[in-house]
């Protein structure tokens, strides 16, 4: 009984922006099982991809993040562990940070889960702000990218962070083609706060932030303007 209520409750985080105050935010949220038959054929969602600069305010439902979360670094062979997307040496030092309208969490691939980091809404703070006056719109879900150098068995400093920087940007397009193939919007952004973001996640020494992936639903077009017509 207490689990059908859990599962039920489960998607007013993502639903109801304000339900979660810091003290009650689920600490460990399960994600469904990924729906493996959706999406358009691939050369369909090639044809699709585009980077969006404005969202709709529309929320995802739990579903849909547990589909694109599978799809940007999930486990795809349980027998061996491996994932979505390839690394170098096998080392799967990157991991998925969710910021959503009411808290942090981190993407446990192994249990397919959300692991809270923090509560609140954060995403604001995802990006370095180049002109105060213009902001960067926010979409409903800010997937940030990190990679851990310390994953690679060998290598020197510079090696591991271009290996890095590889394995995020094939996440990266992970997330993009997903996003062609099944109606959602999203851009690859480069420009994080990452000293800012190494605190709020807590990450560790080796643990970089390199990139943002915002996702939503396309803001709706406004309609043209009628024009006057003539007395």
């Amino acid at each position: 009984m207490q689990t059908h209520r859990l599962l039920a409750f489960l998607p007013l985080l993502f639903l109801a922006p304000a339900v979660f105050a810091e003290d009650v935010a689920p600490v460990r949220i399960p994600l469904g099982k990924p729906d493996l038959s959706r999406g358009l054929p691939v050369m369909q969602a090639f044809a699709n991809r585009a980077s969006a600069s404005a969202w709709s305010s529309k929320p995802l439902p739990l579903g849909e993040l547990s589909d694109l979360l599978f799809a940007a670094n999930g486990i795809n062979r349980p027998d061996n562990g491996k994932r979505t997307a390839p690394s170098a040496l096998n080392a799967q030092d990157v991991d998925v940070y969710v910021f959503t309208t009411t808290g942090v969490f981190l993407y446990d691939a192994k249990a397919h889960a959300l692991e809270l980091i923090t509560a609140g809404d954060h995403r604001s703070e995802v990006l370095m702000m180049h002109d105060p006056a213009h902001p960067v719109a926010l979409s409903p879900i800010e997937l940030v990218l990190t990679s851990d150098s310390t994953r690679f068995p060998f290598g020197d400093d510079g090696q591991r962070r271009e290996w890095g920087d590889l394995d995020v940007g094939i996440v990266s397009q992970n997330i993009a083609l997903f996003c062609a193939g099944t109606g959602l919007a999203t851009r690859p952004r480069a420009s994080v706060k990452a000293e800012d973001l190494h605190k709020l996640l807590n990450l560790k020494e080796g643990q970089r932030a390199i990139l943002d992936m915002p996702v939503g639903y396309a803001a709706q077009a406004s309609a043209p303007a009628e024009t006057p017509a003539h007395p």
